[in-house]
């Protein structure tokens, strides 16, 4: 099957937990899958990899196996395996086991269960521990983006926030700014997120705990008292965190952080609507960058097609068409009334054969 490239043939037919979901595993890490699913259905639970954002069926185990996979991932990630009626949450550092291992980067897996009608779903979400961290030139930006960002990230103090929805890569963005920081002069950077994702040597990261002995607010007032020149909060999520982050912001400190909205320049209604005073938001927000994520077109099969370069397959690619992901970005500034469009940015990739009308369109909306 294309997304698991050979890797999970006849892994239908493994009697043994362990190995079935080590092939598994193996298989969502040589395919840079994001996600993994376990979706049980009548009869089978069918095993989907979300690779590029998009999900993609890799393998069906029969319902025989159903608890002796899920009772396996359990024990991995400290669960109760007795607990089949309540939702779960944990995790686990998995290896893959074999000869040549030691070399291989080690999956952060984060665990989550679910009890549906036919058993327990369970998703996975993977993160390669020691993989090359995305810098601000991999995300996609054009040159006169990159400068204003750079700009802003040179700023002793205000607030930048990333936007957009859920897997739009708002947190690969922050990171990639984190990074981008520590290659300047000395800064002392701290971070409170919900989860910590990958850790940053030189960075000191906290963070948010399940009963609630550590929330965003409560962290953020704390970490102010350790002399930060920069704090990134993974997101602003109620009225506490963000008067904390704008208090931070108004006092010396640069603060990164990320926010639910559909464009850029809705960023300044969110913030009112969460309490913030509107007199404050030039006074306190740097820059507001709204995103999405779409996919590359395979360098080795994309042909000229009606509207611009068209996705294929190959045995590189894995038969999609498609090989990675780029960001498409819109930048607003209340200060200085700088406003980007995503709708240009989104076609000048496609112009230069980065991605596809298609791609843009199922990102962006065909009004777009």
């Amino acid at each position: 099957m294309p997304a698991a490239n050979g890797l999970l043939e006849r892994a239908e037919t493994l009697t043994d937990p362990v190995m079935l979901v080590d092939r598994i595993l193996r298989a969502g890490l040589f395919t840079h899958a994001s996600d993994v699913h376990f979706d049980p259905a009548e009869g089978y639970v069918r095993v989907r990899f979300r690779i590029d954002g998009e999900l993609e069926e890799v393998l069906r185990i029969p319902s025989a196996m159903q608890n002796a996979v899920v009772s396996r991932l359990k024990v991995l990630a400290s669960l109760d395996i007795a607990e089949r009626r309540a939702p779960q949450d944990g995790g686990f550092v998995w290896r893959m086991p074999g000869v040549g291992s030691a070399s291989q980067s080690p999956l952060d897996v984060r665990m989550a269960t679910l009890p549906v009608r036919h058993g327990e779903r369970v998703t996975l979400r993977l993160l390669e521990t020691g993989g090359r961290r995305l810098g601000i030139d991999d995300l996609g930006m054009c040159k006169r983006d990159r400068d204003i960002f750079d700009g802003v990230l040179r700023r002793p103090h205000g607030l930048v926030l990333l936007t957009g929805p859920t897997g739009s890569g708002k947190t690969t963005t922050l990171y990639a700014a984190i990074q981008e920081l520590l290659k300047g002069e000395p800064r002392n950077i701290l971070t409170v997120e919900d989860p910590i994702e990958y850790e940053i040597p030189g960075v000191a990261q906290a963070e948010v705990d399940s009963a609630d002995k550590v929330n965003f607010a409560k962290a953020l007032k704390s970490l102010l008292r350790h002399d930060p020149d920069v704090v990134m909060i993974g997101e602003i999520r109620d009225a506490d965190s963000l008067d904390a982050a704008v208090k931070a912001a108004l006092t010396g400190h640069l603060v990164l952080s990320t926010l639910h909205t559909n464009d850029a320049k809705s960023t300044v209604t969110r913030l009112t609507d969460m309490g913030l005073d509107p007199s404050l938001v030039p006074a306190v927000l740097r820059l507001a960058v709204a995103q999405r994520l779409v996919r590359r077109l395979c360098p080795d099969c994309s042909r000229e097609g009606a509207n611009g370069r068209e996705p294929v397959g190959c045995p590189k690619c894995g038969g999609r068409g498609y090989a990675g992901r780029i960001g498409i970005f819109e930048f607003f500034s209340p200060e200085t009334g700088l406003m980007s469009s995503m709708r240009d940015d989104a076609m000048d990739k496609v112009s230069s054969g980065v991605t596809s009308l298609a791609e843009v369109i199922k990102a962006i909306g065909l009004q777009a």
